[in-house]
């Protein structure tokens, strides 16, 4: 999970859902995935560009998130046009990652979705960490179906370059389930009221 675990106890942190889409990019109205050096124009970004890209328009703001639109290993149950994008991350002008609360202010604002709350607060020890984990590995996700995995963050902000100590993930075993990369034949997630969506 994380070379130095003792990095998450005694100090407030949030445990979010890791959801499996794909880690995108908002930015003065443009849909990056994985790099800003050029926006996506890929279908599977239909409903972030339609729903919310246009929302973050402010040259200092980077908002990342994961977008389920494009189904990869699980399929979850239907959801709104304007929820298959969940953000988790907030950046700044000086390239800092803001708290955990200033990220839910601003989406809250913008009325975009942030990834699933798992947990708020502090652990005391290691062990109660690592027990909370498991636990929440095994249940169903937020959104319906399997849970992909968990992120487990420090809830203030902190510099980019320290990402890699405050910041990790844990994920479901063979947590890629496919034999070839999703988008050679992809298809969008079930939406809410679409025929066929059940």
């Amino acid at each position: 999970m994380h070379g130095n675990p003792d990095r998450f106890v005694g100090e407030p942190v949030v445990v979010t859902e890791k959801l499996d889409g794909g880690n995108t990019l908002l930015h003065v109205g443009k849909v990056y995935a994985r790099s800003v050096a050029v926006p996506s124009n890929d279908k599977w970004m239909a409903m972030v560009k339609k729903h919310h890209a246009w929302k973050v328009n402010e040259p200092a703001v980077y908002l990342y998130g994961e977008d389920i639109y494009g189904v990869h290993s699980i399929a979850y149950d239907p959801v709104a046009e304007h929820e298959t994008f969940y953000a988790f991350a907030l950046r700044g002008e000086d390239g800092a990652f803001a708290a955990f609360e200033e990220l839910e202010a601003y989406a809250e604002r913008l009325e975009i979705p942030v990834v699933p709350v798992l947990f708020k607060g502090v652990f005391r020890s290691v062990a109660e960490l690592r027990a909370f984990i498991e636990r929440v590995q095994t249940e169903p996700s937020a959104l319906g179906g399997e849970r992909e995995g968990i992120v487990l963050r420090l809830a203030r902000g902190f510099p980019a370059e320290e990402f890699a100590d405050n910041v990790c993930k844990s994920v479901r075993v063979d947590h890629v389930r496919t034999d070839e990369h999703w988008t050679r034949n992809w298809r969008p997630c079930r939406i809410a009221g679409r025929a066929g969506s059940s």
